[in-house]
């Protein structure tokens, strides 16, 4: 197995106390290579051409613990998978506020499918208070739906 790309992504790990095991280096090595964001099969399979004792359970266990510590970003899509691509590094430079209201609109849109299937609830746009017990993504989702206007509420199976 090679070593991880990069050694800014190194220091990242070392600075998260990650442990880079091969299948983890193997997972590490197809986040980056994707274009774009991949699900967890698609980076299964890329993993495995580096590391081919890579399982499909250690890509979403090494994925959720890389989102703890904001080094992926979980993208949810409605009625998909979700997609997963590697954080932008510090110091690059983002254009965090272009096309931010086509966004917005499919953010609006994707509540709106959410209250249909009564897992989101209209209600005066306000600031959401996310519970500090549940995953980054989901704290972030819970904010956005609270300033569009929704709250989100459980699902009871």
């Amino acid at each position: 197995m090679d070593a991880v790309p990069g050694s800014a992504w190194e220091a990242r790990f070392r600075a998260s106390g990650l442990r880079l095991t091969a299948p983890r280096q193997a997972i590490l090595a197809a986040l980056l290579e994707q274009d774009g964001a991949g699900d967890a099969v698609i980076l299964l399979t890329a993993a495995q051409r580096h590391y081919p004792a890579t399982r499909i359970g250690t890509v979403y266990r090494f994925l959720r613990e890389l989102e703890r510590h904001r080094l992926v970003q979980a993208l949810a899509w409605p009625h998909g998978r979700t997609h997963w691509q590697p954080c932008a590094m510090p110091a690059a430079d983002a254009q965090a506020g272009e096309d931010i209201q086509p966004m917005i609109a499919r953010l609006k849109a994707f509540l709106s499918d959410l209250e249909r299937l009564g897992m989101a609830e209209a209600q005066p746009p306000a600031e959401a208070m996310a519970s500090d017990d549940c995953a980054p993504t989901l704290q972030l989702l819970q904010r956005v739906a609270g300033r569009l206007g929704y709250r989100l509420t459980p699902i009871h199976s």
